[in-house]
């Protein structure tokens, strides 16, 4: 009985084995093992480096600056309901001046746009004064007056700004500091270099590359977020609630975008690399001009880019198309342009809007496609007054995107020996000099 009994059991515990690695077996043959694969950088990757140092930046400012800006905002909401003016006269650097937060820009709540046009900073009109309150970048004579006659003036840094971090031979006026003439200062926090990265084939003293500018245009949008709050609600408390608000979001939706697309960028790079050393040309191109601006001539960028002129277009060239409108028909229009002349294009505009307007007719245009998570329409902040959401990301996030597919095209480069030529800011030590001694090799070769 007792062999019997002992055969049954393993019979029994046979059949349960088996059934289990059947129904195991059957489970993992249903899974998708791309869906399973998550890329992971590796140490020294340019694209991962950037977006985390971007995050990092983002992480600081979050920290140390957002207490001040409610104070500010708080100061200027009390002027603002007195009667006195608000005015933005940041203008620099070249994503500002290319209008990154002009009267223009879906979802600006246009309470103190920031013109668009080189050294379109705070020219000495309106007349600020007693009960005003002025936003300024640079250390001038118009803003030092505004201040001596009672304007409160909160300033915004950008890299390399002529304030207390720069060392003596990093700015433009060493022994004229911004904060002797405002009030409270925002410090964007970007190295003094402005880059994020050390080409590894160009080791030129102070030269990084993949710029972290665009952190002033996140510093002016902080400042707007609050003070739309503020002014809806009258609200003089001193909060910074709606500016942690935006700054959340951005860094959740930079988060996301590292998670997701790193791996489809490194991928990306490889083929542009390919592409520019047959002979393609890298054309980055928006509907709006603050992108294309940024893409061409900032500190810390590339000296070979092209603007786009579709009928010019070869087979081997590359787009880099952002769509940053409040509808995408324009870019979709500039898609079929390029596609029909067979140039490899990749798009950066959001996979789903909350208007429900699709953006597949895009997506089919482009090779690759990157997700800026920014499908508000307008903006990320519901404030009553106006008709939508307000306090974009859009320019944000086309920006991080860009930087970072520019990183792994400079990576590929770098891995087939071969190493682009850069800017190098004007603002450090040998700035002017290397960039007016590499441009005609650039010129003669191209990329």
């Amino acid at each position: 009985m007792d062999t019997v009994y002992k055969r049954h059991v393993l019979f029994i515990l046979g059949v349960f084995i088996i059934s289990a690695l059947v129904v195991t077996g059957t489970q993992c043959a249903k899974k998708n093992p791309e869906q399973e694969k998550t890329y992971f950088p590796r140490l020294g990757n340019f694209t991962d480096l950037y977006l985390r140092g971007s995050y990092d930046i983002l992480h600081i400012v979050k920290v140390r600056e957002l207490k001040k800006i409610g104070e500010a905002c708080k100061i200027a909401t009390q002027r603002k309901l007195a009667g006195g003016k608000i005015f933005s006269g940041i203008g620099t650097p070249h994503i500002m001046y290319g209008g990154a937060c002009a009267e223009d820009v879906p979802g600006n709540p246009n309470i103190a746009p920031d013109r668009k046009g080189r050294n379109r900073g705070y020219q000495g009109t309106p007349e600020l004064g007693k009960g005003d309150f002025l936003i300024a970048s640079n250390p001038t004579k118009f803003v030092e007056k505004a201040h001596n006659n009672g304007c409160y003036v909160l300033g915004i840094g950008f890299p390399m700004t002529t304030n207390r971090y720069s060392p003596p031979n990093f700015n433009d006026h060493p022994d004229y500091f911004i904060e002797e003439m405002v009030d409270t200062f925002i410090y964007t926090w970007g190295p003094k270099e402005d880059g994020l990265i050390t080409p590894a084939l160009t080791p030129v003293l102070h030269l990084k590359i993949l710029p972290t500018s665009p952190m002033t245009v996140a510093g002016y949008w902080l400042v707007m977020a609050q003070l739309a709050h503020n002014l809806a609600y009258e609200d003089t408390s001193g909060t910074y609630s709606a500016a942690e608000k935006y700054i959340d979001t951005l860094m959740s939706r930079l988060d996301e975008f590292h998670y997701r697309f790193s791996g489809i960028i490194q991928e990306a790079g490889e083929i542009m690399a390919d592409r520019v050393l047959s002979g393609g040309r890298i054309h980055p191109w928006s509907g709006r001009e603050e992108f294309w601006i940024e893409s061409n001539g900032t500190a810390g960028g590339l000296m070979g880019v092209y603007a786009l002129k579709p009928d010019s277009l070869t087979s081997k060239d590359i787009v880099l198309l952002a769509a940053a409108n409040a509808t995408p028909e324009e870019e979709t229009e500039m898609a079929r342009r390029v596609r029909d002349k067979g140039a490899w294009m990749l798009g950066i505009f959001p996979f789903e809007r909350e208007d429900g307007l699709s953006t597949e007719p895009l997506k089919k245009l482009c090779d690759v496609s990157l997700d800026n998570l920014s499908g508000d329409v307008y903006g990320v902040l519901d404030i009553p007054g106006y008709p939508g959401k307000i306090i974009p990301t859009t320019t944000m996030m086309n920006n991080y995107a860009f930087w970072a597919v520019v990183g792994a095209y400079v990576q590929a480069m770098e891995k087939r020996g071969e190493a682009p030529y850069y800017w190098m800011s004007y603002h450090v030590p040998g700035g002017r000099e290397y960039d007016e001694s590499i441009r005609p090799l650039f010129l003669e070769r191209g990329y």
